[in-house]
């Protein structure tokens, strides 16, 4: 492992004495005559085996979750040490995820402001109409016969129908399931036939980067193998402007919105009163390179759980507005549904965060005054690479916090987002869940700030088959959690969910250490997280181990390159492994030698000569996920020599073509030298 160099301090708490997190002090402290005064010892608190369960209750009630009565215990699990099964957190109470939401609400009130790429068609939306547009719809589907455990799935955009419809099912007991409308057939189907939903929903075209996309024919494929299915109720498409619904064939129950809506009766809605441990929520794993997993959450967990970082990590206030960039696909979007939880306002923004340029979500957050803006690694380092640079352009006064997650920020990005791309006194949070910020601890660039309350985070030995911690040794390694978490998933999906589930979880290091599958390493001066990478990307050239992070934060330096990928590469005939970087050169430039050994160099300078790649290959393009993520479990089992088949999660599956050319790179890279790579 390289040393690292010291950290650069670029932000210091703005509100000390008036945050979320200072009202949490002051209630745990009351409620139990203690006398906690920092951030520190509040998750030392949180995470006490003695205390934890107190922890829980406490802040059940600062977060002033609705339901049947006021909690006693937090959780209970029937072996102290163990974390799976899943631990019964709140066994004694019962309550609805939409209740929770929607009561408590002035009807007169903006809750949604919707708008489609651009910024245009701007409207916004009620209380009192979301209420009645909830009731409509839960109507219906118990016309269909939706109840509780029932599937309700949406393959769909992020626009306020879609938040309609899972308040609708999650009010019944249903459980709710979107899938991106960017994805394949073949991979909305890989999920849709595994929880067997009873209703389906779509739309039928899109407007994505500046081009309308009409999925008619994907959703009416879809119904027709859903179909085949006993519990198969309908597939409903909302129409789009131009893309009116069409005929369908015989057998084939797929009608418009209107044929759905029209069930309604007039029913009052009304929330099924529900254990804390009741499903809600079936999100997926990549499913990359095989069938997606379908991970079961319960609702009052993720509601708890989401609420828990946003109000006390990012210190959403009463009344707050919040965008959160994302598609339905990625579970951030629960970010977008439980904004609806702080009685504030929800932009709900459909299509490319691009279009017509870089500056149009910012535009947004000038004109509706957002606080809390939620983005990407990905969404930041685009802006620094064009020198793109808000705060000379836009009043962002109102904004408190940006937040950053989905890949790591890189420090360089960090540093340019306050020396020149946003104003200073903005709380930059980047978050990985279990790690994530707090606006009451300083901000070091290329670090998340702390510990998440409530996750007992440590840093696993990855060279030992038992749990050692190396936390505090400086020494990179696993990150794991070791105490009960109300988010944990309740199962996975399907036959086998249990030996799935703790496979993903639990196999490394037994079932009381939950394994994240992240690569990271503690600074113990600052007590912040340095994201190394995901754990299945580790490199490990003779027997050095490091995060493919580490490369792209030197990569991304040069402005040349446009993206990178960085794998190793094991086949069976070789007795160490080598690392192989893939970049893509922006525009139509080509890698010569002289910047593959300026890369070298910058590598070797920032790092160590072990973390110099063996090759450097110009690549046409660098496969992602439809959620914006690198794939680099697949390009290394690629060029390892495994056949890999892509999934309908992949966004660009064209590309692994070139990638199978390098099973001999020994070969290739004489050929590349020089020229410009093909598909």
């Amino acid at each position: 492992m390289s040393e690292r160099h010291a950290p650069r301090l670029v932000w210091t708490p703005q509100r000390l004495g008036s945050t979320q997190t200072d009202r949490l002090l002051d209630l745990v402290n009351h409620r139990h005559s203690l006398n906690l005064r920092k951030y520190s010892e509040l998750h030392a608190y949180s995470v006490n085996p003695r205390t934890a369960s107190d922890f829980w209750v406490d802040l059940f009630i600062f977060l002033k979750i609705k339901a049947n009565t006021e909690p006693l215990l937090g959780y209970v699990r029937a072996d102290a040490q163990s974390m799976f099964p899943p631990p019964s957190f709140f066994p004694q109470i019962k309550l609805n995820f939409a209740e929770n939401l929607l009561t408590g609400k002035s009807e007169s009130e903006i809750a949604i402001h919707a708008c489609n790429e651009g910024g245009v068609n701007l409207r916004s939306i009620t209380w009192g109409e979301l209420i009645s547009q909830v009731r409509q719809a839960a109507d219906a589907m118990v016309s269909f016969g939706i109840g509780q455990g029932d599937r309700v799935a949406a393959v769909i955009s992020n626009r306020p129908e879609t938040m309609v419809l899972c308040l609708a099912a999650l009010s019944l007991g249903a459980i709710w399931s979107t899938s991106s409308p960017d994805m394949g057939e073949h991979g909305i189907l890989d999920r849709l036939f595994q929880i067997r939903p009873k209703l389906v929903f779509g739309e039928t075209a899109v407007l994505y980067n500046g081009q309308m996309r009409d999925l008619r024919t994907k959703h009416r494929n879809c119904a027709e193998r859903l179909a085949k299915h006993a519990e198969f109720q309908g597939y409903f498409l909302l129409e789009t402007e131009g893309f009116g619904f069409q005929g369908h064939a015989q057998n084939v129950k797929i009608a418009p919105w209107s044929s759905f809506i029209g069930q309604s009766t007039g029913r009052e809605l009304t929330f099924a009163q529900l254990p804390f441990s009741h499903p809600g929520f079936i999100v997926y794993s990549s499913g990359t390179t095989g069938p997606p997993k379908c991970i079961v959450h319960s609702a009052a967990g993720l509601l708890l759980q989401v609420k828990k970082d946003s109000i006390l990590g990012f210190d959403v206030q009463d009344g707050d507005v919040l965008l959160q960039y994302t598609t339905t696909g990625w579970i951030m979007w629960a970010m977008v549904l439980c904004g609806l939880a702080y009685g504030g306002q929800v932009v709900v923004y459909d299509g490319s965060p691009l279009k017509p340029d870089k500056l149009v979500l910012l535009r947004l957050i000038e004109k509706l005054r957002v606080t809390l803006f939620g983005t990407s690694a990905r969404f930041l380092s685009d802006l620094k690479a064009t020198n793109t640079c808000p705060r000379d352009t836009l009043n962002l006064s109102s904004l408190r916090t940006v937040t950053s997650t989905g890949s790591t920020l890189p420090a360089d990005v960090c540093e340019w987002f306050y020396d020149k791309g946003f104003p200073k006194h903005i709380h930059l949070a980047s978050t990985c869940g279990v790690v994530s910020g707090n606006p009451t601890l300083p901000v070091y660039s290329g670090e998340i700030q702390c510990e998440s309350l409530g996750m007992a985070v440590d840093i696993a030995d990855v060279s030992n088959e038992m749990f050692v911690s190396v936390k505090t040794k400086g020494e990179p390694g696993e990150l794991v959690c070791t105490m009960p978490f109300p988010s944990q998933p309740t199962v996975f999906w399907g036959e086998g969910g249990a030996k799935k589930y703790q496979d993903s979880y639990f196999k490394r290091f037994g079932r009381g250490v939950w394994n994240q599958g992240d690569f990271v390493q503690m600074n113990d001066d600052t007590g912040g997280y340095v994201m190394l990478g995901r754990s299945d990307g580790v490199l490990n050239p003779s027997g050095v181990r490091f995060g493919s992070a580490e490369i792209y934060n030197v990569v991304e330096k040069f402005p040349d390159i446009e993206d990178s990928i960085c794998v190793g590469q094991r086949r069976t005939t070789d007795k160490d492994e080598s690392v192989v970087l893939f970049v893509k050169m922006k525009g139509n430039a080509v890698l010569q030698d002289e910047l593959k050994e300026r890369l070298r160099q910058a590598i070797r300078s920032a790092h160590s000569p072990r973390h110099v790649p063996k090759y450097i290959v110009q690549a046409p393009e660098i496969p992602y996920t439809i959620n914006g993520k690198k794939i680099e479990i697949a390009v290394k089992q690629i060029i390892s020599g495994k056949r890999v088949t892509p999934s309908g999660t992949v966004a660009n599956p064209e590309c692994f073509k070139f990638y199978e050319r390098f099973v001999r790179i020994e070969d290739m890279v004489q050929k590349h030298d020089g020229a410009k790579p093909k598909l």
